[in-house]
């Protein structure tokens, strides 16, 4: 197809510096087919990952520390429509390409700037490398499912995830900024700190309910333990033995859900199978191992997850299952899964749907014929690097008008240093009204679960959109997969009740649709046809409708495993993540949803924006496609890239990681653990100061040991390229960062949770969305998360249904207030 009929085609962006969150924002624009320019240093460095985050744009090489560079870097500003500034802390005003010099000439720009903490925040100036910035938010203490609890040394995490969500929150920024420029005329300076954007993947990580059920508890044990015990010994880690550590990790690992577990298989491999707390993925996955009846005759049952209280047999409950059952269960698992391979076990569940995944490294899955028959990973010629295997394009559009375009190689062309694309002829402009958000007036149905759809929906809403969130008369899954983690993914949102497999459900959402801008849902092709959820059905109603659909395994081709579904944990698995977390035979998961489902969703809503930006400037509604395969690889782009030519990136893996170098790494100081990072070329200079005899680990810990925080960061003043962090605890930030409802403010100067009270009857804190910082509009805190079906009658009415005609229905469960095993927002 013509450049012309892309999403984003004649969007010129421009890409100040070469840190790898900006990069990711222009590398997502570019794929839809903006025309990007990146500016970068002559003396830069080009690694593997250039391949992947360079792919569709135009590099050009400028010093900006010459009058020459800045003329041409400000003349590219002046016709730009989005300036993606990450070019770290002030530079870009030293330089005269600030907002405030480049709005004097080019007013309606959007402009991002990206840093590493808030402007105003104490530590704005700080340098802010990726491992400092994970270690001031938890990233090295609670991502392993056991560390809030027992605690003892941080590990290391190669994945760059504050850079990842980072570049998709600029993306999304800068793309509603847009957005909003193509509509009203206004220009908008964006600010997207990388702390924040970070505290956006901790979701429900950092999410903290008063009185939590112990069901939902991470790992789920008593009380007294978790509340008591465990923090006692978290205090005192340092005076743990080794062989303390294996005997407390052996008492929560019997905690683990035995249906949500790694297995070896008969090939030596590792499957990883998620069949827990789910009605159907409990029967299915055990009649793929031919151990239901097995069970079922010994005294287990096969109730709803929803139940309270019970026994502990019941196999939809597989938290709730006593020590004695789970025990049986995990042992009988065990035993069937021996008996084939990991890839047939992962076929089969699949075709069962039941969500599995033999354990690969991100090699494995590069290479992986399955992978790359659905264009989850993509073949493109680098003009340096040559042929490589990388992921592919992250997010897919297309519509009668307009379609993604196909992946291209990179550009570095001196000699054409100017805009290349056609002029955008936009619409009249309506004139801006700041009181209003910038999707206000938008009516958005997500009829997606768990989290990766409902946090794309969510965030519609955090800009303003109108969202009402459809669930089914009888849910699947249990209360931890729809309502815990709702309570974070559905706020701002109305709920109702609505059987789509009823004909007369499906008028009703035909009159629904008739009137709504976006429709966001996560089910397979083979389900949406029979629910009225096709996008050829939602465009036959309403054709300029933008229909998302959030996947598990499907590639932008679609893919042999496009119909299997799965969970985070499960595409973790697959790609890489936990074989590097841990070992490829001791894979240790990344997080809950923190990895994954977050970025996943984060995806569809910038994919939605782009949609809603060519909807707008008259290029027609259009079907937007990304997968959790797609978000697992996003989450970690610079691994996700291999050429023949080239060595493997270097990849710090493994529960002992401690960083990449002594430039880059945690150390222990006498009265805590910091993060150090600096340049390699620095460390000889920072070790000095430090008091180290010489520059190499064992020096560094020694010096480091001896000192305390507060007089390490003081040694170090001077050192520009360097910083010392402390290694901060969830807890330890929430209780720094948490706001009053009462006196909330909606752009703190740093990150920020809220503390309120909610319809469950438990207080809740959350984290606020300042991972958006948009000068004159405002992203603020959104409703707590509504009882499903809370507002189905007045949903119903606003399509103009009566009372009585509400009640008819009703009755005849198409439409319902309630589910009726939901006696608690939360099941106890």
């Amino acid at each position: 197809m013509s450049s012309a009929t892309h999403p984003l085609s004649g969007v010129r962006v421009l890409n100040l510096g070469g840190i790898w969150a900006g990069r990711v924002a222009s590398m997502l624009l570019a794929d839809q087919g903006a025309e990007v320019i990146e500016i970068n240093r002559p003396d830069r460095v080009v690694g593997l990952e250039e391949a992947h985050l360079g792919r569709g744009k135009r590099s050009l090489s400028m010093d900006l520390k010459s009058e020459a560079g800045q003329r041409e870097a400000r003349s590219l500003a002046m016709s730009a429509h989005i300036i993606i500034d990450n070019l770290g802390f002030d530079r870009a005003r030293r330089f005269g390409l600030d907002y405030e010099t480049i709005a004097t000439s080019n007013p309606q720009i959007v402009y991002v700037s990206m840093p590493g903490f808030a402007k105003g925040s104490r530590q704005e100036d700080l340098a802010s490398w990726e491992g400092s910035i994970a270690a001031a938010l938890g990233g090295y203490t609670d991502i392993h499912a056991f560390g809030p609890v027992l605690g003892g040394p941080p590990i290391f995490s190669a994945l760059p995830v504050a850079s990842a969500y980072g570049g998709v929150h600029a993306a999304i920024a800068a793309s509603m900024a847009f957005l909003h420029r193509v509509r009203t005329g206004a220009g908008q300076q964006v600010e997207v700190p990388l702390a924040d954007a970070l505290m956006s993947a901790m979701g429900v990580l950092a999410m903290k309910i008063e009185g939590l059920p112990q069901r939902y508890d991470l790992p789920p044990i008593e009380k007294a333990m978790s509340e008591i015990a465990f923090p006692i010994l978290r205090d005192l880690s340092t005076h743990l033995t080794p062989a303390h550590r294996a005997t407390l990790q052996a008492y929560l690992g019997q905690s683990s859900r035995p249906q949500a577990s790694n297995y070896l298989c008969a090939d030596g491999r590792l499957l990883y199978i998620t069949a827990a707390d789910h009605a159907h993925l409990a029967r299915a996955g055990l009649e793929v191992l031919d151990l239901l009846d097995e069970l079922i005759a010994e005294g287990m049952v096969l109730g709803s997850p929803w139940e309270e209280g019970g026994d502990g047999n019941n196999l939809s409950d597989s938290v709730g299952l006593s020590p004695h059952w789970k025990q049986r269960v995990r042992r009988g698992i065990a035993e069937r899964l021996k008996q084939k391979p990991a890839h047939e076990w992962e076929v089969a569940f699949g075709q069962a749907g039941v969500p599995a995944a033999v354990v690969r490294t991100s090699k494995e899955w590069l290479n992986w014929a399955v992978a790359r028959e659905g264009g989850n990973v993509a073949a493109l010629t680098d003009p340096e690097l040559g042929s490589t295997m990388q992921a592919g394009r992250y997010v897919s559009i297309k519509g009668g008008d307009i379609q993604s375009p196909s992946l291209r190689s990179r550009r570095s062309d001196a000699s054409e240093r100017v805009w290349t694309s056609a002029s955008i002829s936009f619409p009249p402009a309506t004139g801006s009204d700041s009181s209003k958000k910038i999707l206000s007036g938008f009516r958005v149905l997500d009829f997606s679960n768990v989290i990766a759809g409902p946090s794309a929906a969510r965030t519609l809403a955090e800009f303003g959109a109108d969202v009402t969130r459809i669930d089914p008369p009888a849910p699947q899954a249990g209360p931890r997969l729809l309502m815990w983690t709702g309570v974070d993914v559905n706020q701002g949102k109305r709920a109702a009740i609505l059987d789509l497999k009823s004909a007369e459900g499906r008028r009703l959402l035909e009159r629904m649709i008739q009137n709504t801008d976006v429709v966001i849902h996560n089910f397979l092709d083979r389900s949406v046809a029979g629910i009225g959820l096709s996008d050829e059905q939602l465009r036959s109603i309403n054709p300029d409708i933008v229909v998302c659909q959030v996947s598990a395994w499907g590639g932008p081709d679609g893919g042999l495993y496009k119909e299997f579904p799965a969970f985070d944990p499960v595409l973790q698995a697959a790609t890489g993540i936990t074989a590097r977390y841990g070992t490829p035979d001791a894979p240790v998961m990344h997080g809950i949803a923190s990895c994954v489902d977050y970025i996943t969703g984060f995806s569809a809503a910038s994919g939605i924006a782009h949609a809603l930006i060519a909807r707008t400037l008259g290029r027609g509604g259009s079907y937007v496609r990304t997968s959790l395969s797609m978000g697992a690889q996003l989450v970690q782009f610079p691994f996700v890239v291999s050429t023949d030519g080239k060595d493997d990136a270097l990849e710090p893996s493994g529960q002992q990681a401690t960083g990449y170098g002594p430039h880059y790494r945690t150390y222990k100081a006498r009265d805590g653990w910091i993060f150090l990072a600096c340049r390699k070329s620095d460390i000889a200079a920072a070790a000095e100061k430090i008091g180290a005899k010489n520059a190499t680990d064992a020096e560094l810990v020694a010096a480091i040991a001896a000192s305390s925080v507060s007089q390490l960061t003081k040694r170090l003043e001077g050192t520009p390229s360097a910083s010392i962090v402390p290694i901060t605890r969830l807890d330890e930030l929430r209780s720094k960062c948490t706001l009053s409802s009462l006196h909330c403010d909606v752009n703190p100067e740093s990150v920020a949770m809220i503390e309120s009270a909610h319809p469950s009857g438990h207080r809740t804190n959350l984290p606020l969305p300042t991972w958006y910082r948009l000068r004159s509009r405002v992203v603020g805190r959104l409703e707590p998360a509504r009882w499903p079906g809370a507002d189905t009658r007045s949903v119903l009415a606003a399509i103009g249904l009566s009372s009585a005609e509400i009640d008819e229905l009703t009755s005849r469960n198409v439409v319902a207030d309630g589910w009726p095993l939901h006696k608690h927002y939360l099941p106890r």
